[in-house]
């Protein structure tokens, strides 16, 4: 975890209390008597420590584990397979650094592992002399404090980062990752599912602050609203600090393994900051208002879902419960089986408004074989199959 100069801290803002952090919701400690309650003092205590000990155990017996260490075997043990390319496999990024040494490290000057830290730090250091990162302007630099406090706090279980494991800041890989399905997200990859951008782009601000704030529904990760807005968008600026961090460090290690030399970091540094830089992201919104919601509409989608224009139906299946004949056919971008969505639940991760879905049909959903309509579709006709399948969830009387 990089080190922060104490002059980012010195900022005048208030140290965070929990009274505070949760909404001024704390109260007082009593300072008189307690009352005909205090009996139950003693059994409460006790009931609380057996409850924290049956949480915190299964984090004790895995730190014991001699694998515990390589972020989450399951990558290996369940989902790889012979004739899965090794850069596909979500294994733990310095694994994989000492696997590419050992291949090529004829060719190569010097230690690998050391080449891309020096690199790392040059570029995106936090205390570096050079400044390269804070003069950049990917960053907001002010927030990277408090969002490297509040990530440590509330993200870096299940993110990766935390002291008790070995795993890297936002791998994915952090103590309680092993116990969820679907997988906590890892921001090293620069791909996130969930974005209003154009296909492919980096996400916005306001995107990871929507995630943050909201959670997404049907999977591991909460909402965080008990935190206030001024945290999140803290936090919202280390995750984009990590994931900017993490992608140099990915993209050099590809660019050295496939040319078999040393990266350029510059040229690297270059092509990750324009990703992710604000002046580049736009985002994408429905180009016309929402169509009637009527029985024509909805027959209309059924045509573009079944048929070869849209052929929604060869994933998500006929009836939309997710067993169409291409189901279990793929992969995720982190390497990972990854199933259709099952519409009839009416669960849907992006939101569950209609402008939502129109979106994630316009724009696809990045690191998922889930692609981009909006150069195939209309805006009407994306209007029509959002309808369509809003038509498919099972609610009472239906």
């Amino acid at each position: 975890m990089p080190h922060f100069p104490t002059d980012l801290h010195d900022n005048g803002t208030t140290v965070m209390t929990h009274s505070n952090v949760v909404g001024g919701l704390g109260r007082p400690r009593p300072t008189g008597p307690l009352g005909p309650r205090a009996g139950m003092t003693a059994p409460a205590l006790l009931f609380w420590l057996f409850a924290i000990a049956l949480f915190v155990l299964p984090f004790l017996q895995q730190k014991a584990d001699a694998s515990f260490g390589l972020g989450d075997p399951r990558s290996k043990a369940l989902w790889a397979s012979e004739d899965t390319p090794f850069n596909e496999l979500d294994l733990p990024y310095w694994e994989r650094v000492a696997a590419v040494q050992e291949r090529i490290g004829e060719s190569l000057e010097g230690d690998l592992r050391q080449s891309i830290e020096e690199a790392s730090e040059l570029y995106f250091g936090i205390e570096t002399k050079e400044q390269k990162l804070r003069n950049s302007g990917v960053i907001e630099w002010e927030r990277l404090a408090a969002g490297h406090e509040t990530y440590n706090e509330v993200c870096a279980g299940c993110h990766g980062g935390t002291l008790w494991s070995n795993s890297v800041p936002g791998d994915g890989a952090g103590p309680a990752a092993r116990y969820m399905e679907p997988r906590p997200r890892n921001f090293r990859k620069g791909l996130f599912k969930f974005s209003s951008t154009q296909s492919g782009q980096r996400p916005m601000h306001k995107d990871l602050y929507k995630v943050v704030s909201y959670g997404l529904a049907g999977a591991s990760m909460p909402h965080f609203k008990l935190l206030t807005e001024e945290r999140r968008w803290d936090v919202v600026e280390y995750v984009r600090y990590i994931s900017l961090r993490g992608e140099f460090e990915e993209l050099f290690l590809t660019f050295t393994e496939d040319d078999e030399e040393l990266a350029d970091a510059e040229e690297v540094a270059e092509i990750v900051n324009s990703r992710w830089h604000p002046d580049k992201l736009s985002s994408v919104f429905p180009s016309t208002p929402e169509t009637a919601n009527d029985e024509a509409s909805i027959a209309r989608g059924r045509e573009l879902y079944v048929g070869a224009k849209a052929g929604c139906n060869g994933c998500h299946g006929d009836t939309g419960v997710g067993d169409g004949p291409s189901a279990d056919a793929f992969k995720d971008g982190w390497g990972y089986p990854i199933k259709p969505r099952d519409f009839t639940g009416g669960v849907y991760r992006a939101g569950s408004e209609n402008g939502d879905l129109w979106v994630v049909i316009a724009t696809g959903i990045n690191g998922t074989p889930m692609g981009a309509f909006k150069a195939v579709l209309t805006s009407d006709e994306i209007w029509d199959i959002v309808h369509f399948v809003r038509s498919l969830e099972k609610t009472e009387g239906n």
